[in-house]
């Protein structure tokens, strides 16, 4: 037959030696626990402000750099295909393209225009002394 092993039980000198083993380690467990207490309560807004910061100017530069290349790609594929199906000239099809980019932004333009601040064109009246 097998033997169930019995626990040891500790003397009174083992129990103070343990508990003199256990006091530093708690104590430095609490001081560790306010540091990073501290640490997350003081950079963490910091940590957070600098991540949006850079996520945020990278996105800003992504999405301006993209706009001409639009741009591009859209008047590219106009030109073929008006090229394609409506004319069947090629230079034809590249002054129509011109024309419709034209006549867009001088639309997005008049619009700007019109949503402007009243006087603003107007040059500012100088104060005589």
């Amino acid at each position: 037959m097998t033997e169930i092993p019995v626990p040891e039980q500790k003397s009174h000198n083992q129990t103070d030696s343990d508990s003199e083993d256990t006091w530093p380690k708690q104590i430095t467990d609490q001081i560790v626990s306010r540091v990073d207490d501290v640490r997350d309560k003081t950079t963490g807004p910091a940590i957070k402000i600098s991540r949006t910061v850079v996520y945020g100017l990278t996105a800003i530069f992504l999405v301006l750099l993209s706009i001409p290349f639009f741009i591009i790609g859209t008047s590219r594929g106009l030109i073929e295909i008006f090229d394609a199906w409506i004319v069947s000239d090629r230079s034809s099809a590249v002054w129509i393209v011109y024309l419709i980019t034209g006549v867009l932004w001088l639309l997005i333009g008049y619009f700007f225009w019109r949503k402007r601040p009243k006087r603003a064109a107007q040059p500012k009246k100088k104060r005589s002394k």
